[in-house]
């Protein structure tokens, strides 16, 4: 027992310390650099400055990045929190024939390589005649952000006790009543976490919009187009900082969200 109790030590250890050299001491890096008076990423340190920040807010062309990236995340999100929502149900509360087929074809666009979706559907788009602008990037957007959103909204709905719902339709309420007050509160964790996986995943897509955007430039766009010149290093570290920050301070709200398990949550 006391040699068990070791290895789940020793096995744990390890595996926060992986984790702490390959995810959050980058992150750390990326935050401490971005502070440093200097184009280059190199130790010792030049001195503390805040002007990196500070010509985040002077260029015009980063800002219309970041705008276009948020206002496509922010249409994306919520039109795939209906879509996938609705896409959850049909995988874990009913039984009918091609249940299986339903959920592997939800489950694709996870196994499919991006470049290879971005390719497909740049050639459907074309076939379409639909020409390229934010129009057909927050199309595509949806395309992957929908299986997101059904497979984790999915995983809460397999726990969730149909006798609930079913007691509320024998009290008079209709469907959607029934849904939205007594169903949507109980896998509303569920919910605001895939709103919040949703979002960044339509904010961070690079590979995808590379092939579906036209003239106009999203943020992963503009940030790969800036990787070209080393001065534009520091402003990148900058404005990556911020957005880390309130990408954790999202996921913070919502594990918060999620412990206390939607309560006062109101439909």
């Amino acid at each position: 027992m006391k040699r068990l109790r070791e290895g789940r030590f020793w096995l744990g250890l390890y595996t926060a310390a992986v984790i702490l050299l390959l995810i959050y001491l980058p992150i750390v890096l990326l935050i401490l650099f971005s502070f440093n008076d200097s184009t280059i990423m190199s130790l010792p340190w030049s001195g503390f400055t805040l002007r990196w920040y500070e010509k985040v807010l002077s260029r015009e062309d980063l800002l219309e990045a970041l705008w276009n990236s948020f206002w496509v995340a922010a249409i994306v999100t919520p039109v795939s929190l209906v879509l996938g929502v609705m896409a959850a149900n049909g995988m874990a509360r009913y039984r009918y024939r091609g249940r299986t087929l339903f959920t592997g074809y939800i489950a694709i666009p996870f196994v499919m390589p991006w470049l290879l979706l971005g390719i497909a559907l740049l050639l459907f788009f074309n076939w379409l005649g639909l020409p390229l602008s934010m129009f057909t990037v927050i199309l595509s957007h949806i395309s992957f952000d929908v299986p997101l959103v059904a497979v984790i909204v999915a995983a809460r709905l397999h726990q969730f006790d149909p006798a609930l719902e079913e007691a509320a339709r024998d009290l008079g309420a209709g469907p959607l009543t029934a849904f939205r007050l007594v169903t949507l509160p109980i896998i509303a964790p569920a919910v605001i976490a895939a709103g919040i996986f949703a979002f960044s995943w339509s904010f961070d897509a690079f590979v995808v919009t590379h092939f579906v955007i036209g003239s106009q430039v999203t943020f992963p766009i503009w940030v790969w187009s800036a990787l070209r010149y080393p001065q534009n290093l520091p402003v990148i570290n900058a404005v990556s900082s911020i957005i880390v920050v309130v990408e954790m301070l999202l996921v913070y709200l919502g594990e918060r969200f999620r412990q206390k398990g939607g309560e006062g949550m109101i439909f």
